[in-house]
């Protein structure tokens, strides 16, 4: 890539566990979020390899071996790509980093003949937001469940291909 971090594309052992704490460490310092979101994370990756084969494709972003940041695309049924664990660790932000992500997990999506891609999210995640508006994601649902800490705003954004 560029500014020395690299970008991977194949899980290997140990990746689940870094990209979990990543996003432990990054989200603990928001409010609503924490132990159990860090929680939620393990389960959703864990599922993406168990139950899903790992039907996608993985960003795994690095410098000098440490994991830096990452997301990935899901593929579902109906010609739909997900994107999931977005998160760019503090040190790294203000690159471009996620926007790359972001817009290659798009192209990504685009050549594997994807419909649309979707993405779920929530409130206090600002710049999330705004960089997913920049590329053409639009709130399509917007409803009040109980998430990690309890209840709170999950947005489901979608763009179509």
């Amino acid at each position: 890539m560029n500014n020395g971090i690299t970008i991977r594309h194949e899980l290997r052992c140990g990746d689940l566990g870094r990209i979990i704490a990543l996003h432990g460490e990054v989200y603990d310092a928001l409010p609503g979020f924490g132990l159990r979101f860090e929680a939620y994370v393990a389960r959703t990756i864990a599922e993406y390899v168990l139950d899903n084969d790992a039907n996608g494709h993985m960003w795994l972003l690095e410098r000098d071996g440490r994991l830096v940041g990452c997301t990935a695309v899901v593929l579902r049924d109906n010609g739909r790509g997900q994107i999931r664990w977005v998160v760019v660790d503090p040190t790294e932000r203000g690159k471009g980093l996620g926007k790359k992500m972001v817009t290659d997990a798009v192209t990504y999506c685009a050549e594997n003949d994807c419909l649309s891609i979707f993405l779920e999210t929530t409130d206090g995640l600002v710049e999330s937001l705004a960089l997913y508006e920049s590329l053409g994601f639009q709130v399509i649902s917007n409803t009040n469940v109980d998430l990690w800490e309890g209840p709170r705003p999950l947005m489901i954004m979608e763009k179509a291909l």
